[in-house]
């Protein structure tokens, strides 16, 4: 307080309001009195000033008085002036009701002082209800920008996955049917494309634009997600590659069977996805793609996929020989990641017998470890290493239209996830030599691989639950085909199916099957049949079964000639005509064909030793 510059400023007597107490808090010298209920200024002498403005309610008088006359004023108190009963009145107050404040705010100066006083034991709880608005609204706010950003980087992922059709025609090819519950199986391709675009000539072999399937595998996951199987293709399979139409071009069949892989560069995953609905008779609801670069970044991205290695492995890049990844590994456990991931994969002459056969022996080795390790993977329970991955996958994958988006994708692993290791089973088409071109190229093995089909097609699984298994009749055994040498079966083969050069693409494969096949030709009325048929010569009905068998055609569609000059079997196809992986009326195999090639996912296996 600013006390002037007088001499002896507020001494008593002088005319002080404040009688002398300039250093005085006067907010601490404000109290209610008692009595009448409203607050006054108490000097330190014990004198009571009344607020500016404020009347005194009249009281019973002190003793010898009729009424109450006025407290002395500061002033007056400390200079001793007044009615003794009224000091002492004021003296006799309790200190504590001194203290105690309520009613009105006293005005002037020292109102103002007593309301910033208030203020300030006010502010701790206004400034943390300020403090928990704010944080609320940060933390809304945080909320809001969390979202977006999610939402924009899943947007930005799905930017750039790479998308086409599912197939390029695949008509007659049923879909899968549900079970008791409304649940589909889904097939899904798996295809390793092999183009060396933007790499030049850095893996052997010239630049390609589209690639050929250099790794093709059909993965079949029961409808109820409690098993899969998981068919390799091996690329030199011969088959026919039936007509792809992609982005408005149309890409003509194969003239007679050709290698497996051809069919990517023959239109792109569509035409592959067309292909193995033909060839195996099923329909992919599904395809993913991925491309040298995606194999390399991928093992990368899981630190690496531990590999049992049973032998030394030394495949040197030979000059003007193909073949050769230039891989080195050692003997025992291995970690294989990025370049050396790739080049085990691409290998051939480092396993077996040198084959593609026995390549994908070592592939599969490989899958199961890998299976094993997204199972497992650190990197797919925590943000940073599932961005990570994501990233990656969308640089590196193609899919079908269907699964074009990181929530379809995220939504699919999530149903391989309920699948368990030891019912994840990893096996090969059965095959055998192609005879016009033996120990080079192969053709499906008869009736093995029909069968291993028939039991993805009616979902059966090729691998034991351990659950036990409700007591039920044993089915009746399946009939076999008669043994019949198909090289004493001549074949007039009719196209009456409405697809053009249906005939021929039928001989073909009867050739590759080791039947003679005489003629190709369409039906001798002109007419197209909704149903095929056999019709085979007085005697034959071994022989016909053998040949329905290997067509895929039930024995209600056998039909003997009534001419006996009649010698050769004449096949009509008709609408119907399932191709080589064909349903029939038997019931279907319970077990997988006998010396088939098979592991399960939660076995290690190691990669196959080198023929010597």
């Amino acid at each position: 307080m600013n006390r002037g510059n007088g001499p002896h400023r507020g001494a008593p007597g002088d005319n002080d309001p404040l009688g002398g107490m300039d250093d005085a808090d006067v907010a601490d010298m404000w109290v209610m009195n008692p009595d009448t209920g409203s607050f006054e200024l108490r000097a330190p002498g014990g004198g009571v000033v009344d607020a500016p403005g404020t009347t005194r309610p009249r009281t019973p008088g002190a003793a010898g008085t009729s009424e109450g006359r006025r407290r002395p004023s500061a002033v007056e108190a400390a200079s001793g002036r007044g009615t003794g009963s009224e000091q002492g009145a004021a003296d006799d107050a309790p200190s504590s009701a001194r203290r105690r404040g309520a009613g009105t705010a006293p005005a002037g100066r020292a109102g103002a002082r007593n309301a910033a006083a208030g203020r300030d034991k006010a502010a701790p709880k206004s400034k943390v209800k300020k403090r928990l608005k704010w944080i609320a609204l940060t933390v809304v706010g945080l909320i809001v920008v969390l979202a977006g950003t999610a939402y924009g980087y899943i947007k930005y992922l799905d930017s750039k996955i790479s998308t086409t059709a599912k197939n390029a025609g695949s008509e007659g090819v049923p879909k899968a049917e549900e079970d008791a519950f409304g649940r589909r199986p889904l097939n899904i391709v798996l295809i390793g494309n092999d183009s060396r675009k933007g790499l030049g000539k850095k893996y052997g072999a010239s630049e390609h634009t589209e690639g050929l399937a250099d790794v093709t595998i059909l993965m079949h996951v029961s409808a109820d997600r409690s098993n899969a199987t998981l068919v390799s293709i091996p690329r030199d399979t011969m088959v026919q590659i039936p007509k792809c139409v992609v982005n408005g071009k149309t890409y003509p069949a194969s003239n007679g069977p050709q290698s497996f892989n051809e069919s990517l560069a023959n239109g792109g995953p569509p035409c592959t996805v067309s292909t193995v609905d033909k060839m195996l008779g099923v329909q992919v609801d599904h395809y993913i793609m991925i491309d040298f670069t995606g194999v390399k970044k991928m093992t990368d991205a899981v630190d690496g996929v531990d590999m049992c290695i049973s032998e030394p492995i030394n495949d040197p890049v030979l000059p003007n020989q193909q073949g050769g990844t230039d891989l080195k590994l050692d003997a025992g456990n291995q970690n294989l990641s990025g370049e050396t991931a790739l080049k085990f994969l691409r290998a051939r002459h480092a396993f077996g017998d040198g084959s593609d056969l026995a390549r994908i022996k070592a592939q599969k080795a490989f899958l199961m470890a890998l299976t094993r390790k997204l199972k497992n993977s650190a990197s797919l329970t925590n943000v940073q290493g599932m961005f990570k991955i994501a990233n990656i996958a969308v640089e590196s994958l193609t899919v079908d239209n269907g699964l074009g988006g990181v929530d379809k994708l995220i939504s699919l692993g999530n149903q391989l996830k309920k699948v368990p290791e030891k019912r994840m089973a990893f096996t090969t088409l059965p095959v055998e030599e192609y005879p016009p071109l033996p120990k080079v190229k192969v053709q499906p093995k008869q009736p093995e691989a029909n069968n291993l089909m028939a039991m993805l097609r009616t979902d059966t699984a090729v691998t034991k639950d351990d659950k036990p298994a409700e007591q039920q009749p044993a089915a009746p055994p399946t009939p076999e085909a008669p043994k019949v040498d198909p090289a004493t079966l001549k074949v007039d083969v009719r196209n009456g199916s409405g697809v053009n050069k249906r005939a021929n693409e039928v001989a073909a494969d009867l050739v590759g099957r080791k039947f003679v096949a005489v003629s190709a030709g369409n039906a001798k009325d002109g007419k197209t049949h909704a149903t095929s048929s056999i019709t085979y010569p007085k005697g034959r009905l071994d022989a016909a079964k053998a040949l329905a068998a290997a067509t895929g055609l039930p024995d209600s569609a056998l039909t003997e000639s009534t001419s006996a000059a009649v010698t050769r079997f004449e096949l009509l196809i008709g609408k119907d005509y399932p191709g080589t992986a064909p349903p029939n009326n038997a019931a279907p195999p319970t077990e997988p064909p006998k010396n088939i090639d098979m592991e399960t996912a939660d076995k290690n296996i190691c990669a196959p030793k080198k023929n010597r």
